[in-house]
């Protein structure tokens, strides 16, 4: 134990209270370890690599079905040229 945690053992924690400077603001204590800020760190760096790969691949998924948009207006184009020849065709056929 260090001199910090034997005061506050004896004399027990009070709001407001910093030892050898009596009463006042007390900064709160710090629960959290350098390691574990760096593990944080880490799974924030993680979490922040994961996030741009899942974006890049929203992207490429994205052109694709922009890709596909367009191969299908181009489809269905054709297939209305296609119905206007046939009905032209029909229409000679019957004629003659």
């Amino acid at each position: 134990m260090n001199d910090d945690e034997i005061c506050a053992k004896v004399l027990g924690v009070k709001s407001g209270y910093i030892k050898g400077c009596g009463f006042g603001p007390r900064p709160p204590p710090s629960s959290t370890s350098r390691s574990s800020l760096d593990e944080m760190s880490e799974k924030n760096k993680e979490l922040e690599d994961k996030l741009e790969e899942t974006r890049d691949t929203i992207k490429a998924q994205q052109e694709k079905i922009d890709a596909q948009n367009m191969l299908i207006q181009e489809l269905q184009e054709q297939g209305k040229k296609f119905e206007q020849f046939m009905a032209t065709f029909m229409n000679q056929q019957a004629s003659s």
